[in-house]
């Protein structure tokens, strides 16, 4: 009986039939390729300079001038007196002090020049007032009766002229017949002029136009115009227009 061939041995580094792959009809699956060759070994890398030094800043430090010690308030010691204050605050405070006399001088001083200014002025403003009362005092009542008296010789102009024209029929006489006349009568307290009282004493003593003056001259509503109205009380008050009509 003859013996089926055998297969050459495999080679002792190659692969074996149970290590290849197959594919899955049984085939055997298409060998892989080899590597190919290795990469190239990198490049050399540049050295770079060595970094500078770094400055020495303790070495490089300026010295600036120390500033010159100050005046440090000591504190008072324990048992013993406070410490003295500086010359400095002690003349400030001293400026303060004089500055703060020197206002209460002022203040006071202005008072005082106020209330001096004002008593001086109340003064002189009565004296001013005093003088230009006693100066223009008589002048204004001078004034005063000067104008009553005009006003009373323009309303008996008024009154001669009207009742005397013919229309109220004293034309060249009294109206209706003659005047009733009395005796006359003597004035007696009629007032403090000693010119109208001299007016009032001759119109008395028979002297009529001194009774028209008195009337133009006398006060309005006074007694002497009412005296001398009625002509020394020998006629009822402006029964006639002017006691020269009786003589």
């Amino acid at each position: 009986m003859s013996q089926p061939p055998q297969s050459p041995d495999p080679a002792p580094d190659g692969p074996t039939t149970s290590d290849v792959p197959t594919a899955p009809d049984g085939q055997s699956a298409p060998g892989w390729p080899a590597p190919g060759a290795p990469w190239p070994a990198p490049a050399a890398q540049p050295e770079w300079p060595a970094p500078a030094p770094q400055p020495d800043w303790a070495a490089t430090t300026p010295t600036w001038p120390q500033p010159a010690p100050g005046v440090v308030p000591v504190s008072p010691v324990a048992g013993g007196a406070p410490a003295a204050a500086s010359p400095g605050r002690s003349a400030a405070r001293g400026r303060w002090a004089l500055v703060g006399v020197g206002l209460a001088g002022l203040a006071a001083g202005a008072v005082g020049a106020t209330l001096l200014v004002t008593a001086v002025f109340s003064g002189t403003a009565e004296d001013i007032g005093r003088g230009m009362a006693e100066e223009f005092g008589p002048a204004i009542s001078e004034g005063v009766r000067d104008g009553m008296v005009e006003a009373a010789e323009e309303e008996m102009e008024l009154y001669e002229d009207g009742i005397t024209s013919e229309e109220y029929g004293w034309y060249a006489g009294a109206p209706g017949g003659d005047v009733e006349q009395f005796p006359p009568v003597e004035p007696e307290d009629l007032g403090p002029d000693e010119v109208l009282d001299e007016y009032a004493q001759s119109c008395f003593e028979g002297e009529y136009q001194a009774c028209d003056d008195l009337l133009y001259e006398s006060p309005p509503l006074s007694a002497y115009e009412e005296y001398a109205s009625t002509c020394g009380g020998r006629v009822k008050e402006y029964t006639v227009p002017a006691c020269t009509e009786l003589e």
